[in-house]
């Protein structure tokens, strides 16, 4: 429905489409008059300008008509008595699924009905004019035809049909479109940077996008968008004024992409997913760093999950653009006209670090700590002499940090974990790394006289520790029992030197 009074929101008339905030004043302007809504000096608009009057100004040469596909173009054509353009703004309204707005300028008020034809085409390919695009079924002709002296515009709309521009359609009478002309002069501080305007050079017109995308269920997308003018009623008169294309967006559609990342980087393994919503295809698989484009989707609510069997740990869910939400390992997106939703999908790869600990005759040693580092990550002691930590892929140095009493401690050791396993996988597997520990010894120095058997105070260093030999006999034993055991004789007062050799 279009409203065309004064309304409990609006202090002045307007002709606003039913259900957008954006004003299509009765008395057209670019200036907000009423807290809340919008115009065009509140919102970012597309525009374009008219070359200036005069020799240079381009137009279409004579006898060109709106069903040639490439009409040919001069400069310095047009007359006074027809539309000489200025500028013309396009504006989309978000919404379900929202308006499209326009807006013409012109040089003065020619005698005669107004029209002005919008022209939206799918494709960006120049037919060879340097203005026309190559045409596609289903491009629309919006046609703003406004009597002379008439305050509010019929608004007409045409398809392309393959050959020629269909029958039109009144989108006016169905409520789906409204247009207006300004009345008022426009002074330059209220025109959104055009300057200003004399009465009757401004016009701006509303459609409603149910009417452009319609119930086919297709995405439909306009990606360039020019204004020309005609010399009358008649469809078939010809053209006169232009101005050159611009790039538009309008479109039921959006697009989601869904990335994948590893750390690190590049890992190995195949990520699988599946989607709900009608997205196809409806199940995919990426490699680290691999892409899936969906684009032309129809606005709508999709979800996108990650397998439980990925490798490694889903860390987060990334997403912007759009309306969306994560939830576990699922990315739900609400899809709106225009969106271009990017959700990104981390896993942390992760294996294991495996470590046996044996002596030097290669047993199994239990009552060892290690410790893996960056992150000193402890492995923990899964079965005698053998320690596991599960890890993200990396290079870790390995230190054992509690030696078993009695042995040597082993050197620390790096390795790199790059392969997808768990603790619980390697259960009697082959290890990462295997730490040595040497057996420690103990030397026990008795010094007898050998003509008596008995035990004498002498001193025996060994590197920089010195010890004093033992006199008395422990309990249970004598000192010519210990004088007896095996030994070195024969030898005199004084120092000498001493070498041991210890078995493992």
């Amino acid at each position: 429905m279009v409203t065309q009074a004064l309304s409990a929101s609006a202090s002045h008339p307007v002709a606003t489409l039913a259900g957008s905030n954006f004003e299509i004043d009765i008395d057209a302007n670019l200036k907000v008059d009423d807290a809340g809504a919008d115009d065009w000096a509140s919102v970012n608009f597309a525009v374009a300008d008219d070359e200036p009057t005069g020799r240079n100004d381009d137009s279409f040469s004579g006898g060109a008509k709106e069903d040639d596909t490439c009409p040919t173009t001069t400069t310095g054509s047009i007359p006074n008595n027809k539309s000489d353009l200025l500028d013309f703004g396009v504006y989309e309204e978000e919404g379900d699924p929202g308006f499209l707005h326009l807006f013409w300028s012109r040089v003065q008020d020619p005698s005669g009905t107004t029209l002005m034809d919008f022209e939206l085409n799918q494709s960006g390919t120049d037919c060879g004019n340097g203005v026309n695009k190559v045409r596609t079924v289903g491009d629309l002709l919006l046609e703003y035809r406004l009597d002379q002296g008439g305050a509010t515009a019929q608004i007409l709309a045409r398809e392309w049909t393959g050959t020629a521009w269909g029958g039109a359609t009144d989108l006016t009478q169905i409520g789906q479109a409204t247009g207006t002309i300004n009345s008022s002069a426009i002074p330059d501080a209220e025109s959104a940077g055009l300057g200003p305007l004399d009465p009757r050079t401004f016009g701006e017109a509303s459609v409603d996008l149910d009417f452009l995308f319609g119930e086919t269920g297709e995405c439909v997308s306009f990606g360039s968008a020019f204004l020309k003018s005609r010399s009358s009623t008649s469809f078939t008169s010809q053209l006169k004024d232009f101005i050159k294309p611009i790039t538009v967006d309008i479109s039921n559609c959006g697009s989601i992409t869904i990335n994948k990342v590893t750390d690190p980087p590049g890992a190995a393994g195949s990520f699988g997913y599946t989607t709900t919503g009608g997205l196809d295809p409806a199940t995919f698989s990426l490699l680290s760093g691999g892409s899936q484009a969906y684009t032309g989707v129809l606005a709508g609510t999709y979800t996108v999950t990650e397998n439980a069997d990925a490798p490694g740990e889903l860390v987060s869910i990334v997403c912007t653009g759009g309306t969306t939400s994560v939830s576990g390992r699922t990315a739900t997106i609400n899809l709106a006209a225009d969106d271009n939703v990017v959700c990104t999908f981390t896993n942390r790869l992760s294996g294991s670090i495996l470590v046996h600990k044996v002596d030097d005759n290669g047993q199994p040693l239990a009552g060892a700590g290690f410790t893996a580092s960056p992150g000193a990550i402890v492995l923990t002691e899964v079965s005698t002499g053998v320690f596991c930590a599960n890890v993200p892929f990396g290079t870790y140095t390995v230190t054992e940090t509690t030696v078993p009493p009695g042995y040597t401690g082993g050197a620390p050791q790096n390795v790199t974990v790059n392969t997808a396993s768990t603790c619980a996988d390697r259960t009697g597997g082959v290890p990462d790394l295997t730490f040595t520990n040497a057996q420690l010894h103990k030397v026990i120095v008795l010094v007898c006289h050998e003509a008596t058997g008995e035990l004498v105070a002498s001193q025996v260093t060994a590197g920089a520790t010195t010890l004093t030999t033992i006199v008395d006999a422990p309990a249970g034993t004598t000192e010519a029992a210990l004088c007896g055991i095996a030994g070195f004789g024969g030898l005199p007062h004084g120092a000498f030197g001493l070498s041991s050799t210890y078995p493992h």
